[in-house]
């Protein structure tokens, strides 16, 4: 990728809403042969393709492909929380603020400032609300109808991004392409009561709309499955939301817990192996290319990739090959895998409807998957080819740093720190934002004993998970 940095013009801001303009596509004199739905982009942009990142999460993802689609030459805006990493890059030509109270309006917003050719989300709270939105629009009205075409032609398919999240749902879909493991859907009580009467230990209890590690316990016999499925799917309590909506800067926590309702949980049979995980970019039903990844470490049991080593594996591909086909899906998706250790078989466990944190690494030479996204857009005559990545053992920047700034994987063969934007490399450096200030510091003072494992869990986005560790996912 280029590290250059350079910034792109920005452009001044029009105060004109969708409501009395023709199509976005139109405005801006495209010469494309495609409708807002898809198409063939068969000639080259009039000028730079613009992306809208969306992120819900202070995962640094977004800052990270933001530079990556403005190296290619890409105008790029973002919406995001206050004091999100990818304000500290240069390569962020507009911030648009994600609302907490009405965080549709304030999408809708971002949109239509915005004025993008393609929409990325970076989180699955980002993607499940493009999803709602999209639903929430109304066909008959002009702008209103634009918008739900613009949705669709940045997904692909914008249902998928909820189906993403029903676990039991996908499931059953996803065993129609791919191996996965046995799954029941655990409705109440009693379905839990008659899955422990008719299967075996151990298992994994998720819970659905849950990603980033929460919500996901391996529970070793019925005495834990019933604890840890009561404790997941129960109401978040209003003292720890508060807790955390103080230390993280967010009010999110506390709006959220007035809103959740009993999710729907799932048990899977376990799979004893290594995880695993492929990012494809594609476009209309069609992967364009991708990159595999083994996890080596984690950030904590069961959450995000802090250090992988680039794979060739013929089944995660061709797994992610018949789902894209199958949803129709455009733009960035992940999918986690379980190599199980026994046969080398490759499990699908779940789907991001998201960008993800490989999503930025290098496909072999002069290629990465948002120049595959970039060159769809442009329209260029010549566009990326995919070809297999290098293998290598990445260290992810800045979770591996996080979890072990002495491990002896930041002196892997790859370098992944952004070292061209320097305020992102030291906002990435910092403690997270519940360790900061003298909240964080007193809540750590008086907090109990026997709470401090618990919060360093509840920090990092990991409410639930007992795991242990030598076991896998």
């Amino acid at each position: 990728m280029d590290s250059s940095c350079q910034l792109l013009r920005v452009e001044p801001t029009r105060l004109e809403t969708l409501k009395h303009e023709p199509p976005i596509h139109e405005q801006r004199g495209r010469a494309r042969d495609h409708t807002l739905t898809g198409g063939p982009l068969d000639q080259p942009a009039l000028e730079a393709p613009r992306i809208l990142l969306t992120a819900t999460l202070r995962w640094t993802i977004s800052a990270r492909l933001a530079i990556s689609f403005t190296d290619l030459g890409c105008h790029v805006e973002v919406a995001c929380p206050a004091e999100h990493p990818a304000a500290k890059t240069r390569a962020v030509a507009r911030i648009h603020a994600y609302g907490v109270f009405n965080v549709l309006r304030s999408l809708r917003a971002a949109i239509e400032s915005a004025e993008p050719d393609l929409i990325i989300p970076c989180d699955d709270g980002a993607a499940l609300h493009l999803h709602e939105l999209y639903e929430s629009c109304i066909a008959r009205d002009w702008a209103e109808a634009a918008l739900r075409a613009l949705i669709a032609r940045s997904l692909g398919n914008p249902e998928a991004c909820s189906l993403a999240t029903r676990r039991g749902t996908f499931m059953d879909l996803a065993g129609q392409e791919a191996r996965v493991p046995k799954t029941t859907g655990i409705a109440d009580d009693a379905a839990l009561e008659a899955w422990i009467a008719a299967n075996v230990f151990p298992a994994v209890l998720k819970i659905d709309r849950t990603w980033g590690g929460q919500g996901v316990s391996i529970v070793g016999n019925a005495s834990e499955a019933r604890t840890q499925f009561q404790a997941m799917a129960s109401r978040p309590a209003l003292s720890r939301a508060v807790v955390r909506t103080l230390l993280e800067r967010d009010p999110s926590f506390v709006v959220n817990t007035f809103r959740t309702s009993r999710p729907t949980a799932v048990l899977q049979k376990l799979i004893i192996g290594m995880p695993a995980n492929r990012a494809v970019a594609c476009w209309q039903g069609k992967v364009l290319g991708g990159i595999s990844v083994l996890v080596l470490e984690t950030r904590h049991p069961m959450g995000p990739a802090t250090v992988v080593r680039v794979i060739e594996n013929a089944e995660m591909a061709d797994a992610a090959t018949r789902l894209v086909r199958r949803l129709g899906l455009t733009g960035l998706w992940g999918l986690d895998f379980v190599l199980e250790s026994a046969t080398g078989d490759a499990y699908l466990v779940e789907m991001n409807p998201r960008a993800t944190p490989i999503c930025h690494l290098a496909l072999g030479e002069n290629s990465t998957l948002s120049a595959l996204i970039h060159g769809r857009l442009a329209g260029l005559a010549s566009a990326p080819v995919a070809s297999p990545a290098s293998p290598a053992t990445i260290a992810l920047f800045p979770g591996e740093w996080q979890r072990d700034a002495a491990s002896p994987y930041l002196r892997s063969e790859f370098e992944d720190i952004p070292w061209c934007e320097p305020e992102l490399v030291a906002e990435c450096m910092r403690k997270p934002w519940s360790e900061r200030g003298a909240l964080a510091r007193l809540w750590s003072a008086v907090r109990p004993a026997d709470r401090v494992v618990a919060d360093e869990e509840f920090a990092s986005g990991d409410f639930n998970t007992i795991v242990p560790r030598e076991v896998g996912i």
